[in-house]
């Protein structure tokens, strides 16, 4: 507990002697409480969906059921970001969006999440579940519409920015026409979008080939009632579940007391490689506008969204590197990230990509030089 915490309790007792014991004031109680959060092992947590998130979850399996879907994927608390894995029905959620002290220290120490973009994630990988589960993806007509399922799955793409034959989702919360990356994310998307409902018909009446697709969830969920009842796969993917994260909270997001001279200098790194959005930019998005900078993805998604591959190739480059300090440090420049409000320019994905590349391997060979 900080000092200036302690003396306030002193000097609360002192003049209240008869009262105070079970009246701390409440900056302290929030105090001791955060220290204690902070001090505690992941998985020792007692974490349950609690507040926005329990609220999201349950937007989102109400959707559902308006739709006829009576079967629920099996959301759990896991490991950074959302994911499904593949062929499988439990739709990772962060931990750390769990409750409301957690989800403010990921906005104060990672990068934001807003409700809406929640909302849209859970519709997403939803949509993989659901998928998964009632084996569309096997049917002909379902690869005639989004694609061959079996196609490599790939991490970096090269979408086409004009293309009008796929929905824009998540690409909204930063994840790059994400609906070009893969037919399993085709389909992911355009159920997204058909899930959260609205006049998604006069949305994309100009977009045939996406509006086909989305006609085609609506005709195989909606008409041809494919998705009742109970499915014939019910595999669970848990990957990582936060009771396996054996780090404390603080070291997950790497809080400390004391300036960390080497966020200084992956600050000074990253600005290099990074433009920073200006502030009247800042200022149309957080109103929910569009601006001329729209067109740029938070470089924090940005990092997020290649950090698995990130991380696993740098610990293949580097045989004495350790993926979940590789993990951490990744985390630590998508907070520099969110605090200098980077951003990745569309048209320069593939470029900064490589210089993000060059920059991480540098400090994690020197990490590791400088310890041994």
């Amino acid at each position: 507990m900080p000092v200036v915490a302690l003396k306030q309790r002193h000097r609360a007792t002192r003049e209240r002697p008869a009262r105070t014991a079970s009246l701390l004031p409440t900056t302290v109680v929030r105090e001791v409480g955060q220290q204690r959060l902070l001090a505690t092992r992941i998985c020792d947590l007692d974490l349950r969906p609690e507040g926005t998130l329990a609220e999201c979850v349950e937007e989102v399996i109400g959707e559902l059921r308006e739709k006829g879907i009576t079967f629920v994927p099996a959301y759990y608390l896991g490991d950074d970001d959302f994911w499904t894995a593949d062929r499988a029905v439990s739709v990772n959620v962060p931990w750390y969006l769990a409750n409301t002290a957690l989800w403010r220290l990921v906005n104060d120490h990672l990068f934001e999440y807003t409700r809406e973009e929640v909302l849209m994630y859970l519709r997403h990988e939803t949509g993989h579940a659901i998928n998964y589960a009632f084996g569309l993806w096997r049917r002909k007509d379902w690869t005639q519409t989004f694609g061959d399922f079996r196609r490599p799955y790939r991490d970096v793409y090269s979408p086409n920015p004009w293309s009008h034959d796929y929905v824009r989702y998540l690409h909204r919360a930063g994840m790059y026409h994400y609906a070009q990356k893969h037919p399993d994310e085709d389909w992911a998307e355009t159920f997204a979008v058909w899930l959260q409902g609205g006049p998604w018909r006069r949305r994309h009446r100009d977009w045939q080939v996406a509006l086909a697709k989305l006609e085609y969830v609506d005709r195989v969920v909606a008409i041809e009632r494919a998705c009742r009842g109970s499915p014939g796969n019910v595999r669970l993917g848990l990957r990582v579940p936060y009771t396996e994260i054996k780090e404390t909270v603080a070291e997950y997001f790497d809080i400390g007391d004391s300036l960390d001279q080497d966020l200084l200098e992956y600050r000074k790194d990253l600005i290099e490689i990074f433009p920073r959005r200006p502030p009247h930019a800042r200022a149309i998005a957080a109103r929910g506008l569009t601006s001329r900078t729209a067109n740029a993805q938070s470089a924090a998604r940005f990092i997020q969204q290649h950090q698995r591959v990130l991380a696993d190739r740098i610990h293949r480059w580097i045989g004495d590197s350790d993926k979940r300090v590789i993990s951490r440090f990744l985390r630590q420049l998508q907070a520099v990230c969110t605090a200098e409000h980077m951003v990745v320019p569309d048209a320069r994905r593939a470029e900064k990509l490589i210089e993000l590349t060059v920059v991480a391997t540098w400090h994690v060979v020197d990490g590791i030089h400088r310890l041994s």
